[in-house]
């Protein structure tokens, strides 16, 4: 099994431990000012993934952005499930991801515009979960799967 390529960063204290995920939003005004802000917005996380903290480190720090300090933390990206056309879904086939869907009030939304995944991004069919049979709209011919980004 390949090792998870991980990155150091600095997430606030509610989110430091194992398993817990976030979306990155890029750096607030507040942190123009800080001190650890390079590693807190390290250069390879990428605003809009989804990460996950495998493991936490014991240094913590005063933030103006998160109640109750920072943490520094190791982060992978996570792998995310949506839905795609059955035409894409390929295991390791590279796509470039369009939404199935759009309207809002669709109680699949989620499954067509999972968090961590941008429009027209690149990413990898990593497995095939099988059809996804309960499209509200009643779209036919579609596949849940699990993706990742494409390495930039």
């Amino acid at each position: 099994m390949e090792k998870e390529e991980t990155i150091v960063t600095i997430v606030g204290s509610v989110f430091a431990h194992e398993g817990a995920e976030f979306v990155y939003a890029g750096k607030a005004a507040e942190c123009e000012s800080c001190k650890v802000a390079k590693v807190c917005h390290n250069a390879k996380l990428h605003e809009g993934k989804r990460y996950r903290v495998v493991s936490v480190r014991k240094t913590k720090h005063d933030c103006a952005v998160h109640e109750g300090g920072a943490k520094a933390v190791e982060v992978a990206e996570t792998i995310i499930t949506a839905v795609i056309p059955t035409s894409q879904a390929t295991r390791r086939t590279r796509i470039t991801y369009t939404p199935v869907c759009d309207d809002v009030f669709c109680k699949g939304y989620a499954f067509c515009h999972p968090d961590g995944l941008t429009d027209n991004g690149r990413y990898v069919v990593l497995e095939v979960l099988g059809p996804y049979t309960e499209c509200p709209k009643g779209t036919k011919n579609l596949k849940l799967v699990e993706m990742r980004s494409v390495p930039t």
